[in-house]
């Protein structure tokens, strides 16, 4: 018999009768989602051949039919079967079957075969045994439950199986929505965490390949964990800066000729296991009054730093009316509403000397 360079299963057509039991000719390991031959190396070679028919079918580990295996590569193609026969001699047929399976597991995929040739007729089903397993994660995916807005955040859920960057997407979603989608294997939150409308709310991330959602073992834990993950948009804690007091206090001192004093401070700040995350909070619809009421003319607000900085512009009127070294208690009362729909309203207190 004729060697052949690759691997190949060589069956000569004869009349005798086969056995009727499991004729595995190859076990063959794939990860899920992940496209596979039968046989994985080499063809399935049929000498002497006439005519031929086949068919395959994904099985269970039952031998229950779970579906047809509908691709195949047969050399030479059906159509060109009859030039190849002419004459009454048979022709070697070379057959790949081709397939892909979603769920882990173990199978078989069942070849039937119905041939004949110049040394008679075949009808035989032969099996391959398919080990389908979890692949694995290239890098853990180390995502908190929780992240502050403003922050930044991306990681990969690439796979040491999975080599084809074009096959990977995510998509992000608010409850059944998709709020956000891409293609590959890296996933930025910045597009959620930017928002301020997504403060309060919880996200889902769903990693994809081939458009399905996938298991895998982490190669931090060994675990099979699957390919979703979620978080949630908290808003950090609103702080404020300022030398006056918050309640009535006669020995709080304040000088008008203290820029820092007419100064007041305020930014979001959330701790976060790295450092801090900090915004800028928008001062919307700013009130600012004050008691005597003649004791500001106006202020500004401006951006330093990370920090929204109110300042309160004395009025001249007021100072002129104070002699030098006479003091006064003040009250200044601010209000507005930050981009997270956060209300601020508050009353700060000292006795201001000029």
């Amino acid at each position: 018999m004729k060697r052949f360079l690759f691997f190949a299963i060589i069956v000569f057509l004869t009349a005798q009768s086969f056995p009727q039991k499991i004729d595995v000719l190859d076990t063959i390991k794939v990860a899920a989602l992940q496209d596979f031959n039968a046989p994985s190396v080499g063809a399935l070679v049929l000498a002497n051949i006439l005519k031929l028919d086949y068919s395959a079918e994904l099985l269970n580990t039952n031998l229950q039919k779970i579906r047809d295996v509908k691709k195949a590569t047969q050399k030479p193609k059906k159509e060109e079967m009859p030039k190849a026969v002419q004459g009454g001699r048979g022709t070697t047929v070379w057959i790949v079957f081709s397939d892909m399976i979603e769920e882990p597991g173990t199978y078989y995929i069942k070849i039937s075969l119905n041939a004949s040739g110049e040394l008679g007729g075949l009808k035989k089903d032969v099996y391959y045994l398919v080990q389908v397993y979890n692949p694995m994660l290239a890098a853990s995916v180390n995502l908190r439950p929780s992240y502050f807005f403003g922050e930044k955040e991306s990681f990969s859920f690439a796979t040491v199986e999975y080599t084809d960057p074009n096959a990977y997407s995510y998509e992000i979603l608010d409850g059944a929505n998709v709020v956000f989608k891409s293609s590959g294997p890296f996933v930025k939150l910045d597009s959620i965490l930017r928002v301020p409308a997504n403060v309060g709310k919880s996200f889902k991330i769903r990693g994809l390949y081939q458009g399905k959602e996938f298991t895998f073992k982490s190669p931090a834990t060994g675990k099979i964990e699957k390919s979703n993950w979620q978080f949630s948009v908290e808003r950090p804690g609103l702080q404020e800066f300022n030398g006056w007091e918050k309640k009535e206090n006669d020995q709080w001192l304040v000088s008008v000729y203290n820029s820092l004093a007419t100064q007041f401070w305020y930014v979001y700040i959330g701790k976060t296991p790295s450092g801090f995350a900090v915004t800028i909070p928008d001062l919307n619809g700013l009130r600012i009054t004050s008691e005597p009421e003649n004791f500001i003319s106006g202020f500004t607000q401006r951006n330093i730093g990370s920090f929204k900085v109110v300042e309160l512009t004395i009025n001249e009127e007021f100072l002129n009316q104070m002699p030098i070294g006479e003091s006064k208690p003040v009250k200044v009362h601010v209000a507005y509403r930050t981009q997270f729909g956060e209300s601020f309203s508050r009353d700060y207190y000292a006795v201001v000397i000029r």
